[in-house]
This record gives C-alpha cells, structure tokens and sequence, in this order.
C-alpha cells in the first residue's frame, strides 16, 4: 500500500520458516508483520538451505529470491545468514565469508542509500544430545559463533542495527523444533518480537521518520 514502510527478511530456512505448522502466519516474518502493523509491509524472502558464500552448495545470490528481494527495494533490511555456510562441504574460511556477505549486503545499499539496516547473528545450532558431536544438517556450532562475532563486530563499526539471535536462543532448546536447528512456532515469534522491538525503538526515536513522511 501507499506509505507503508517495506521491510525485507533476507535469509535462509530459519527465515523462510522450515517445519513451521500454519507456516503463512507463523513463520517470523509473519508474525512481524502482525506485530508491526499496517504502517509496514513484511515480505519473507528466506530460501531454505542457502548461503552467503559464492562458492558455496547454495549461493544466495543465485537464488530467484534473491532477485525478487532486490526488486522489492526495502526501507528496511532485515539480514540473517550463515548458519548453512557453517557445513563442512561449504565452509573454508571467515574471510572468504565476510568478503561475500559484506557484498550482498552492499547490493542491498547499492540500491537504497537511505536503507535501514539490521543484521542478525545466525540462531544457536544444538547438537543432537549432550553426548554427541553431531548436529542436524552438518551444522558446526563453533563455526557459527565465529560467523556471529564477525556479525556483531561488522554492524558495529558501520553503525547498523544488531539483532543478536544467537544469544536470544543460547541454551533455549524449547525455541526449536526436533530437528534442534529450526526454530518452532514460539521460536518464530521470539524472533519476530526482538526484531520488532529495535524496529520500533528506531520509529519512536525517530530514525524512520523518511519513511514515514514519504
């Protein structure tokens, strides 16, 4: 609609929403457009299984998503990548890594000069049970904390918003579905209002009055 506020979630199946039961209103997009209202318009632009890395099984880049995403010209980038980067097969390095996140954020900007940015730590990744070293889908824990630090560390010297995931679901289990690496439904809705919350921070404090006036 005229005036609203667009706002893009950028990620893979944690965004999309994988193994959400009524996925078209509970996946976190979802429930963000609920909490943030008409003033908004939320699109879900997750693609399961995919990556920031170019040389990775999944590229998001080379998604159609991708593309849709960028057409969609947001105010508001909402970016959570790297839990799939973290598999062995995909994963070589953190400065390979930040090298290629850093230029799909940049396409986002690139388009939009004024865009808002909040970049998300990937979710917590559990392993299979206390006694194993296994987690589902090939994730490496340790790599995704490595990735989260470089997330923490890139929104604070260019000053973007962070949404820090990875400690809203530490040692949170019950936020995630068997699997232990895809939020559940309340996980979802976690998300969603810790997202929500700094979105709504930035209105009242009036560091979305552009886009309000437009």
């Amino acid at each position: 609609k005229d005036n609203q506020i667009k706002v893009a979630c950028v990620g893979d199946s944690i965004t999309y929403g994988h193994g959400i039961t009524f996925w078209n209103v509970n996946n976190y997009p979802a429930q963000l457009q609920k909490i943030l209202g008409d003033e908004y318009c939320v699109n879900n632009y997750g693609a399961s299984g995919y990556c920031a890395q170019n040389n990775s099984d999944r590229p998001y880049a080379s998604n159609k998503v991708y593309t849709k995403s960028l057409e969609f010209n947001p105010d508001i980038l909402v970016m959570m990548l790297g839990t799939n980067d973290s598999k062995p097969y995909n994963w070589s390095n953190i400065d390979n890594f930040k090298k290629d996140y850093i230029k799909l954020l940049d396409s986002y900007l690139a388009k939009n000069k004024k865009l808002e940015v909040y970049l998300c730590t990937p979710a917590t990744a559990f392993y299979k049970d206390e006694n194993s070293d296994i987690t589902s889908f090939d994730i490496q824990p340790k790599i995704c904390d490595e990735i989260s630090e470089f997330v923490k560390e890139y929104a604070s010297v260019n000053n973007y918003h962070l949404i820090d995931v990875s400690q809203l679901t530490k040692g949170r289990e019950d936020l995630f579905s068997k699997d232990l690496i895809h939020p559940n439904n309340i996980g979802a809705n976690e998300i969603a209002k810790e997202v929500s919350k700094y979105i709504l921070d930035d209105l009242q404090n009036g560091l979305l009055d552009d886009f309000m006036e437009d």
